[in-house]
């Protein structure tokens, strides 16, 4: 049995290999074919592991919008030109008073820039640089930020939590921008997540040689709780609400993998479903519902389990779940990007590594009645290869913002017409 168990944790921990690759690796995106209002724009590729930028490389991208030019506001619209480690909502207000931006921070440099979503009027927030940036994990409604980058071998981790000038405009009349106060954590910290709820909290795994260890703590690093050990190391967490962490197997399209809810509180560990090949997960927030692919047939086939009557149904739609979104408003919706075609390889393997890049669409689907829509038509794609990942939806469900993973760019979905 132990034997057994060692192959499955060497074989898993390869396959994983192309996860971290991915997020701490320069944008090399190849050119893409594009017509219509997407013009040919030249982005920097960032060597995450120099100061200096490197080549110079063509990245289709849409000019930028001016809103006072009298054209319509597009659907689908690109924040920002330049490779971003992370983007995540700021909301204020309610009603007609309802205020949306997007906030996202450059990888490699780390400047923060704002969007609002009403304008797509862009503004820098931060005048400070980091180098090397290569992910960020967002909280409390943008004012945190957990960054993370790749120096030499050792991956280092802080949380940067972000504060309002207390005058907006400096002595000499010039913009005063947000204050930045950073913490740093241990080193070495292979995965982690915020609390989709919003709260304070933050979950890492740390591994030693005794195995994986797990810590909650807040963004300000206080309340520090060892909640979680195990001798396997090889976990992919979620944080959907402060009481639960969800820790999914790294996926593998030829080993099992399994989901467990970890209790907060109690400490408790439970197994929610298991013996899955190539099992990617997405957790609802309310705990109720997990989304979830498998591999079948060589292709990634997406289904929803019912936690509560143990029910499992097929989708028949052809994705990976982390390719979605629950709805906040319409708890029982998911937010997909479904690829048009599915190259052949090794999923979620081949995607991970990059070996294969998806062209996907945007569809809607009611996990209880199996409703499915597609949202993105021709005309908002207009040309543009989109493989879409780190899908996340203000709180009304009327906006959707994602990654492009071919370009590294943030990009704004709008939900109703």
């Amino acid at each position: 049995m132990i034997r057994k168990i060692i192959i499955v944790i060497a074989v898993v921990a390869v396959a994983g290999l192309g996860v971290f690759y991915y997020l701490n690796k320069g944008s090399t995106a190849p050119s893409v074919a594009n017509t219509g209002s997407f013009g040919n724009n030249t982005s920097t590729a960032v060597d995450n592991n120099s100061d200096a930028t490197t080549t110079e490389i063509a990245i289709p991208t849409q000019p930028a919008f001016v809103p006072s030019s009298g054209q319509p506001f597009p659907r689908l619209y690109e924040l920002h030109r330049e490779p971003t480690a992370g983007v995540a909502f700021v909301e204020s207000g309610s009603g007609k008073k309802y205020v949306a931006s997007a906030r996202y921070i450059e990888r490699g440099v780390g400047n923060i820039f704002d969007t609002d979503l009403s304008t797509y009027v862009e503004s820098r927030v931060v005048n400070e640089t980091r180098s090397r940036l290569s992910e960020a994990l967002w909280g409390q409604n943008g004012k945190s930020v957990v960054v993370r980058s790749l120096v030499g071998s050792t991956i280092k981790t802080s949380i940067l939590n972000l504060s309002n000038p207390t005058k907006l405009l400096a002595p000499d009349g010039t913009k005063n921008f947000m204050k930045v106060e950073e913490i740093s954590l241990p080193d070495s910290i292979p995965f982690m997540a915020t609390a989709e709820d919003g709260t304070n909290k933050l979950f890492y795994l740390k591994n030693n040689k005794d195995g994986a260890q797990g810590t909650t703590i807040t963004y300000k690093n206080t309340s520090a709780t060892k909640i979680f050990t195990s001798l396997f190391t090889e976990w992919l967490p979620q944080f959907p609400n402060q009481n639960t962490v969800a820790l999914t197997t790294k996926a593998s399209a030829n080993i099992p993998g399994g989901l467990f809810f970890l209790d907060t509180r109690t400490r408790s560990f439970n197994k929610i479903i298991g013996s899955i090949n190539g099992l990617t997960t997405l957790v609802s927030p309310d705990n109720k519902r997990v989304l979830y692919s498998e591999t079948k047939d060589g292709s990634p086939q997406l289904s929803v389990y019912n936690i509560a009557t143990k029910e499992k149904r097929d989708l028949s739609i052809q994705t990976l779940a982390e390719k979605c979104v629950w709805g906040r408003k319409q708890t029982t919706v998911v937010y997909c990007a479904v690829p048009k075609t599915i190259p052949a390889g090794a999923y979620p393997d081949a995607w991970y590594q990059g070996i294969v890049s998806l062209a996907d669409s945007i569809w809607k689907i009611d996990t209880q009645n199996t409703d499915t829509e597609e949202l993105t038509s021709s005309t908002d794609l207009n040309g543009v290869n989109l493989d879409m990942t780190n899908l996340s939806l203000n709180s009304n469900d009327s906006y959707l913002l994602f990654t492009n993973k071919i370009t590294g760019t943030p990009w704004v979905f709008r939900v109703s017409k």
